[in-house]
């Protein structure tokens, strides 16, 4: 069985200025596994990339939401772009750049897309 320790669920409206609630909450999650503030600032920056990612696809997000466990030695994460029907006004950001970046910060990284764009990133890093 794991040893799940703590997990957290967020829901927010797709708009930039919400993603700070995104970065302290998964700051939070990363305090209380102990991890190093080198550490904590890099899964702050990791939260940044991926909002940003999901809210520059063809489709516009109506909401991004934001799955993260402290599980096994390693913390968690999946944010996932709830999408409307409406075509985004922005310029879909590029998944190959997203992925570079965010694999500098994170060692497992992986974005799910479909014919819309990334609906969905998640990545994982040790606690140990």
């Amino acid at each position: 069985m794991a040893d799940k320790q703590g997990e957290i669920m967020l829901s927010l409206p797709a708009d930039k200025d919400f993603i700070l609630l995104a970065r302290m909450a998964l700051s939070g999650l990363g305090m209380l596994a102990g991890l190093d503030v080198d550490l904590i600032d890099d899964l702050r920056s990791a939260t940044d990339e991926c909002c940003d990612c999901l809210l520059h696809q063809p489709l516009k997000a109506d909401r991004l939401e934001m799955h993260a466990r402290i599980s096994d030695g390693r913390i968690y994460c999946c944010l996932n772009a709830v999408r409307g029907g409406d075509v985004s006004d922005v310029p879909a950001s590029d998944m190959e750049i997203t992925r570079g970046i965010l694999e500098t910060l994170m060692p497992d990284v992986s974005l799910q897309c479909d014919a819309c764009g990334v609906g969905s990133i998640g990545f994982s890093l040790p606690i140990r």
